[in-house]
């Protein structure tokens, strides 16, 4: 039988410390924080831990882009530096709360602009460096910095609202905001504002996240091989390890490697000859595994925003809401959901934070304004622009097709864009499916020339993801949608949750009212681990972290 365990999320919100608050064990707790460790069969739990062992895991394509990550948009990248790159604080993925890890207590100013942190002593960098206020200063600067491409981590920081960062002492860095940054703390422990050796960014230059990544987690970086492997090894002299894992010291496993296996049905292959320790599948996978007593299945709903097939609002034909507003009717979500490239797996969505992110007010202040599948009102939303049917059934209007451009990864996209392709046929559009790999399809989706693009970004903060995607003023807002901007900055600079998400309903609120995409689905992530391997953790953004991990080779 299939042998599966769901990972539950959390339902939190990100509370604002007011007032000079001191927090520490149980601070900010974190938006649909996904739950808990991952553990082999029950059978197997009453066996001691062991070190040494390697495992081999692979996301697909582990890095798109670069493991620097003050460039990199890649959540692979992220994931994958994390086990390198210590963060200032981290989220418990049982209960949402901020944690303390390098930054051993903070407070926050009354106003919320100011966040003074007193830092972890005795760390060092990989390269023998110390970690101290230098580098925290020396790491955000790095970020907003006007020379390079604003990425992740700009957003995550809030860039067009970071004042400065000052060194109290060696064990004291204070940052202040330009005006109130809510969500800083839950964003301070993510992968993507993890503390890189400012001495090897500076030695290694362009080469610095490609063939070098210095920090002071569980794991040093070893080697990149592009389109192969990534190799991390053990950190001997880790000894500072937040109070969430379940133990200290270094890590019981000597190496941890991620293979780039780009093929599902490959990557499922390797998986189940043991090639593979670990793999992330796609829905469609998880019968392969029903009666394989050698794997376990773990479904964690994904922490970040739902799959979205985002329209370009400024090109034509998508700059008509009435286009917009048909596709939207022609799509049947509930329907998508049980073909086989989904196999049941996930819910669709209604706006693009998923439900177990939503508080239940805001919930049901945004469900009347829910796209509900009818066919005959996209046809004629479309007759009402223009759009005449032609003789092979694909509608026309001044002479012009309505065929639209569509950008997909190849091939993980390509089944979850076909069958809208096959409902937009039923009202008389199609698509032209445009297929290449992660940097071609930012590089396309940033030309502006597309129709529909399939899009979403992992995380925990409901603030920075709406802001990420729909700000004007966002690099990732490629899709010429304007009419969430005020909102946004009301939000981001709300000194209470209530006020935050009075605003955030009313950005999403925009988002549906202006057809700026179709709100797809609520993703869940499926992983496959070996029954030999032990206490793989699902950090909060629904991702395995492998500190705790180990491996029983007699298995």
């Amino acid at each position: 039988m299939l042998r599966l365990r769901v990972c539950l999320p959390v339902l939190l919100v990100v509370l604002v410390c007011a007032g000079v608050v001191a927090c520490g064990p149980a601070s900010t707790p974190a938006p649909g924080a996904t739950t808990g460790a991952i553990v082999a069969p029950a059978t197997a739990q009453a066996v001691q831990p062991v070190k040494g062992g390697t495992v081999v895991a692979s996301m697909g394509v582990n890095v798109a882009d670069t493991l620097n990550q003050h460039l990199s948009i890649n959540t692979g990248s992220r994931m994958v530096a994390h086990h390198v790159l210590d963060t200032l604080v981290i989220v418990n993925p049982t209960d949402g709360s901020v944690q303390p890890s390098l930054a051993t207590s903070w407070e926050v100013s009354q106003d919320g602009k100011v966040y003074t942190f007193k830092l972890r002593q005795g760390v060092k960098f990989h390269d023998g460096t110390l970690f101290n206020a230098l580098a925290v200063k020396a790491n955000l600067d790095y970020t907003v910095r006007p020379d390079i491409k604003h990425a992740f981590a700009w957003a995550a920081l809030n860039g067009d609202k970071y004042d400065r960062s000052e060194v109290v002492d060696d064990s004291t860095v204070r940052v202040s905001f330009k005006s109130p940054h809510p969500a800083f703390l839950i964003n301070l422990s993510d992968g993507g504002l993890g503390i890189d050796s400012p001495t090897a960014m500076a030695k290694d230059g362009d080469n610095y996240g490609v063939k070098s990544l210095v920090g002071t987690g569980p794991f040093k970086f070893k080697e990149w091989v592009k389109g192969d492997h990534i190799t991390l090894v053990r950190n001997d002299d880790y000894n500072w390890a937040p109070a969430i894992y379940k133990h200290h010291g270094p890590p019981l496993l000597d190496q941890l490697t991620f293979r780039d296996v780009a093929d599902i049905a490959t990557r499922g292959a390797a998986l189940e000859s043991g090639d593979l320790q670990e793999a992330t599948l796609v829905e469609s996978q998880a019968g392969q595994f029903k009666d394989n007593k050698d794997v376990q299945l773990i479904l964690t709903p994904k922490a970040g925003t739902v799959r979205m097939y985002m329209m370009n609002n400024v090109k034509a034909p998508t700059d008509d809401i009435r286009v917009r507003q048909a596709i939207n009717y022609a799509v049947d979500k509930k329907g998508l959901i049980q073909l086989p490239a989904w196999s049941g797996i996930g819910k669709p969505a209604l706006s693009p934070l998923p439900s177990n992110m939503l508080p239940a007010d805001v919930l049901a202040t945004l469900q009347p304004l829910a796209y509900t599948y009818d066919v005959e009102k996209a046809k004629q939303l479309l007759e009402d622009a223009g759009w005449k049917v032609g003789a092979d059934g694909i509608r026309v209007k001044d002479g012009q097709s309505l065929v639209l451009t569509a950008l997909a990864i190849a091939p993980t996209e390509v089944p979850q864009m076909e069958p809208v392709d096959q409902m937009l046929r039923k009202v008389g559009a199609k698509l032209n499916i445009l297929t290449g790999d992660f940097n071609w399809l930012v590089a396309t989706r940033s030309k502006g020339d597309f129709n529909i693009a399939l899009t979403s970004d992992s995380g925990y903060d409901s603030l920075r993801l709406i802001n990420y995607f729909f700000s004007t003023k966002s690099p990732s807002n490629v899709y010429g949608f304007k009419a969430a901007d005020l909102f946004i900055d009301k939000a981001s600079s709300a000194l209470n949750p209530k006020e935050m998400w009075d605003n955030l309903a009313q950005a999403q609120a925009a988002v549906l009212k202006e057809a700026a995409g179709v709100m797809g689905w609520e993703q869940q992530y499926v992983y496959g681990v070996r029954a030999n391997v032990h206490a793989v953790q699902i950090n909060e953004v629904g991702f395995p972290f492998y500190y705790d991990t180990w491996i029983d080779a007699k298995k």
